[in-house]
């Protein structure tokens, strides 16, 4: 009964892939939520795996070099840019409420464009050229 409900629901919930981007003119605005929450789930995936690589460079500059300060200071943005996107997107929902769909949405949408700039800022100084 239970696998019947499962294939039930499976075929009839559209498959949103997170590596696409949410067209909210194209997708009922339950489908435009869970497309926004499947992105951001990957991409806060992403960004766990750049920053990993970055910690694990720092690391070990600092077993080579002794020098903590490159590790220190990028811990602490880590931290001020958890801070910074929490309260930027927070007023961002409080201005849409009492309107809870558009509110979510304005959340939603500004937590994704800060995660992906981090990954973007991220990818380009791994990349940068020594």
């Amino acid at each position: 009964m239970i696998k019947f409900l499962f294939i039930l629901i499976a075929a009839n919930v559209p498959v949103l892939y997170a590596d696409t981007e949410c067209e909210k003119k194209t997708l009922s605005q339950v489908n435009y939520m869970r497309c926004l929450d499947q992105q951001l789930e990957q991409n806060k995936r992403d960004l766990t795996t750049w920053e990993n690589n970055h910690l694990f460079i720092l690391e070990t500059q600092v077993s080579t070099t002794g020098r903590q300060d490159g590790l220190k200071m990028f811990n602490k943005s880590r931290e001020t840019f958890a801070l910074y996107t929490e309260q930027d997107c927070r007023w961002q929902f409080i201005v849409q409420l009492p309107d809870n769909k558009k509110a979510s949405t304005a959340y939603k949408e500004c937590q994704l464009y800060h995660l992906k700039q981090r990954i973007d800022l991220l990818k380009h100084i791994a990349t940068k050229p020594e």
